[in-house]
């Protein structure tokens, strides 16, 4: 099994739904799953499932990544600026998308302040706007894939709302592994004896509001290595 550590750079902005309500927001940590998909459609030959029928549509479900020869660990953040913000409308009858920098605006999407009477009688939809809180070009991660095959020395790929996130990569050295709980736990069907022992080797264990945000942190590699990744990949 071949291993293999990244540092990559994001090249445009990124918006990835981490948390959703009235603000969609992009936190630090990605997830192994988004960095399985990117990387199983660019170079594993994972194929876009564009409709979905049945409990398919309803109840996500993660159990294709198994057939894809590759692990990953989380994106952890290296350098990551959080400041970039778009605005989206979620109304299914028309499609509104404008981008400021004017805190203010950003202000009265999120609530924090009053909406113009004109707007909220203008039948503008305003209501329906999201403001969305991405990662700015510029900011670094590291991550590690377990493959069968290798990946080219200097991998790109494609992440997050409508593939806005350009990432190009270049091998370095591991420092920490972060492992993604949900993946784990839900696409690989780990058993909960080791999921307890992953705890135990990690430095510590990062909580989300959404059980897709959980992540061992600072995994003991060895560990990882013997255990893990064995299981996973068999």
């Amino acid at each position: 099994m071949i291993e293999q550590t990244y540092r990559a750079t994001l090249y445009a902005p990124l918006f990835y739904s981490s948390a959703e309500g009235r603000s969609i927001r992009t936190q630090p940590i990605l997830s192994a799953t988004a960095l399985m998909h990117a990387l199983g459609y660019r170079y594993f030959g994972l194929e876009k499932r564009y409709a979905l029928l049945g409990s398919e549509a309803t109840s996500p479900s993660y159990d294709h990544l198994r057939e894809l020869p590759v692990f990953v660990t989380d994106m952890r953040p290296l350098t990551v600026d959080a400041r970039e913000r778009t605005f989206r409308s979620s109304d299914y009858r028309s499609e509104r998308h404008f981008t400021t920098n004017d805190p203010e605006i950003a202000d009265r999407v999120n609530g924090k302040k009053s909406v113009p009477e004109i707007l909220e009688a203008a039948g503008a939809g305003w209501q329906t706007i999201r403001n969305y809180l991405g990662l700015s070009p510029g900011s670094t991660f590291e991550f590690t894939v377990w493959s069968e095959d290798p990946l080219p020395n200097r991998p790109s790929f494609r992440m997050g709302i409508n593939q806005t996130g350009e990432f190009r990569a270049e091998e370095a050295d591991p420092e920490q592994f972060i492992l993604n709980k949900f993946l784990l736990e839900n696409a690989y069907d780990i058993p909960s004896k080791l999921l307890s022992k992953t705890l135990e080797r990690s430095e510590s264990f990062s909580r989300g509001n959404d059980p897709r945000l959980q992540h061992f942190v600072d995994v003991d590699r060895g560990f990882v290595r013997d255990h893990v990744v064995p299981e996973v990949l068999g």
